[in-house]
């Protein structure tokens, strides 16, 4: 994989996770939380400014309802899928 690529990937997973926590109702707190971590860390990395951690992502997939390869997929194919969590669901807490 090249960096543009990785660096695409990068990007798509970020908007998809806040389009999903925008789309459920949730907060970046609440999405911190099941990692972990405090929204600090998160918000960078969200913004790009800092790098998920893989193990991360699996975490953040299960908390929507989705997997890896989904959350990995962006958005607009989750959507295409029919595979969007439901609006201002409450995604379980693991």
């Amino acid at each position: 994989m090249t960096k543009a690529h990785a660096e695409d990937l990068e990007a798509t997973i970020n908007e998809t996770i806040k389009l999903l926590i925008t789309r459920t109702g949730k907060r970046q707190a609440d999405v911190a939380e099941v990692l972990g971590i405090t929204r600090g860390p998160l918000t960078q990395r969200l913004l790009g400014n800092s790098n998920w951690k893989i193990n991360d992502l699996p975490v953040v997939a299960d908390y929507f309802g989705l997997t890896f390869a989904e959350l990995t997929s962006g958005y607009t194919a989750i959507a295409a899928a029919g595979r969007l969590p439901p609006p201002g669901s409450r995604a379980r807490a693991t």
